[in-house]
């Protein structure tokens, strides 16, 4: 018998955001001024667009399904797109004073995806742009496949939170991919980079996203050297999260979000 959240769901600070079968996005225990926010950004930023939402307003549950398969098994555009729409519900909800608790599993299936857990702030129920705080902007890392990595940033999208120009936006991620491809190099990990579905995709040598044993090993020093050069550009890692279904023969890998306030890229970074 299902459980209603009715009788609590007022009370609660918490909510959830999780991801079902191949095209769904579901949210419960968020107000309705959040699914209203959801919303134009979902639309934004999946162009194949919503093919249905259902809303249950005693519950506070509601439900985006969407055209195509971003969380499924889909080609690399779609990868993409699909990087690109977490990350704006996101930045939507981060806007809107709900902070990020958690990242969980809560199924053994192995098309399970993650659940996200947010928290709101106190006495916050209105967009936070605008207020005296410092615009946010994103970043997202995804190992793909057995040997990629691909790198996803976006001037305009960032501007949907904060002010900054392209060429600035531009000349950051140029920065960062420097970065992120001799530290690959010195591991000697580095084959190839390339631009392509306006993100940057490495190829590493090898297999490591396969590996085991004392291969496995080089994986975690790549993870803790990531985290390090990402730090000292000044990003966060907000979460880590599996948004696609795996198969009965391959896990799918952690995709990571990172964040970090807009004022911080000056002048000084770029000029180092």
């Amino acid at each position: 018998m299902p459980i209603s959240t009715s009788t609590s769901s007022a009370a609660s600070t918490y909510a959830t955001v999780s991801f079902h079968k191949s095209d769904t996005i579901r949210l419960l225990n968020f107000p309705l001024i959040i699914v209203t926010a959801l919303e134009p950004a979902i639309l934004a930023s999946w162009p194949p667009g919503v093919q249905s939402q259902t809303q249950d307003t005693v519950e506070l549950s509601a439900e985006f399904k969407l055209k195509d398969k971003p969380f499924g098994y889909y080609h690399i555009q779609q990868n993409v797109g699909a990087l690109r729409l977490v990350r704006d519900v996101l930045a939507v909800l981060h806007d809107y004073g709900w902070e990020l608790v958690t990242s969980v599993l809560c199924s053994t299936r192995y098309t399970a995806k993650d659940t996200l857990i947010f928290r709101q702030r106190r006495g916050q129920s209105s967009p936070v742009r605008g207020r005296g705080t410092s615009p946010v902007e994103w970043l997202v890392l995804a190992p793909l496949g057995r040997n990629k990595l691909r790198v996803v940033y976006d001037a305009n999208g960032g501007r949907m939170h904060g002010e900054a120009d392209d060429s600035q936006c531009q000349d950051h991620l140029g920065i960062l991919i420097t970065g992120i491809k001799k530290l690959l190099v010195d591991l000697r990990l580095f084959d190839k980079g390339d631009w392509s579905h306006d993100s940057f995709e490495v190829q590493l040598k090898g297999t490591p996203w396969r590996s085991r044993g004392e291969a496995s090993v080089t994986v975690r020093i790549i993870l803790m050297k990531i985290l390090e050069l990402m730090e000292s550009h000044e990003w966060r890692l907000y979460v880590t999260m599996v948004q696609r279904s795996s198969d009965d023969e391959n896990r799918i890998l952690d995709t990571w979000y990172f964040v970090r306030e807009k004022q911080k890229l000056g002048t000084a970074e770029l000029a180092g």
